[in-house]
């Protein structure tokens, strides 16, 4: 997509989900780490947390996933 679109737009992803969520009626679903690999710039994440029993926990699950991810795709 970015040799597509160029560096200059930001790329959006809807339907994160950690790799033990179900996809609910997402038709296609993305973990943090796949799509941060993809190139993606800005994941968008919402019933994983809001419905979540424990809201917190399930909003630092994804900050530490999307922390990972970041962090392989800085080492190339």
């Amino acid at each position: 997509m970015r040799a597509a679109i160029g560096a200059g737009m930001s790329i959006v992803t809807p339907g994160i989900r950690l790799p033990t969520d179900d996809a609910g009626d997402q038709a296609r679903v993305a973990t943090p780490q796949s799509a941060i690999a993809a190139g993606a710039d800005y994941l968008v994440v919402g019933r994983p947390i809001t419905i979540a029993a424990d809201p917190h926990r399930a909003a630092l699950l994804f900050v530490t996933s999307i922390e990972e991810a970041l962090a392989l795709r800085s080492l190339g």
